[in-house]
């Protein structure tokens, strides 16, 4: 199948997260506190999808960058997405959060990126095999840029949605009904 090599790709990085880490992670999206989304890019776009998944699960959450984002405050929790652990934007806004007492949640593939610093608690996501890649290889058929990374965490952000879906007993319909009717 055209995809098994990729496929392939994201086992080995979602392998790398702890499984233990994840039931760890999941708990705290069961607290009802405000939750707060940031990453820029396409890692970035997967914040915005693990959003709307919360929102459909009726959490209050809000995108940082969007108009009708509120301060955030004391007890909210910020999730930041980036690959390199040290994208600016991402690490201002999780210095920020830190000085109104937010817990901070990092997604990250760098555990030396300041973000993990920031964070109060970290997934590590790495799909990296370290090996060098040769100059205009056609055999060589790994992903661009950051895909494996912005895959993964959206393929381990999905699963996570499933299992809180599962211990809340949240069914489809109900989050049907928090979709966008207009």
């Amino acid at each position: 199948m055209i995809s098994d090599r990729l496929i392939q790709q994201l086992k080995r990085g979602l392998k790398n997260a702890d499984e233990k880490d994840f039931y760890e992670f999941a708990k705290f999206f069961l607290q009802n506190k405000r939750i707060y989304v940031t990453g820029a890019g396409r890692s970035g776009l997967v914040g915005k999808f693990f959003a709307m998944r919360l929102m459909h699960l009726g959490n209050k959450v809000f995108v940082l960058g969007e108009t009708n984002t509120p301060s955030i405050q004391k007890g909210d929790i910020l999730v930041c997405i980036s690959a390199s652990g040290s994208t600016s934007s991402v690490v201002n806004a999780a210095t920020t959060a830190k000085k109104h007492a937010a817990t901070i949640l990092a997604i990250t593939a760098n555990p030396k990126g300041i973000l993990q610093e920031l964070s109060d608690f970290t997934v590590m996501i790495n799909n990296r095999d370290n090996k060098r890649r040769k100059k205009h290889n056609v055999n060589d058929r790994k992903t661009p840029l950051g895909t494996l990374f912005e895959l993964s965490s959206l393929l381990y952000l999905e699963t996570l949605i499933s299992e809180i879906m599962y211990v809340c007993n949240i069914d489809e319909e109900t989050m049907r009904a928090r979709h966008i009717n207009i």
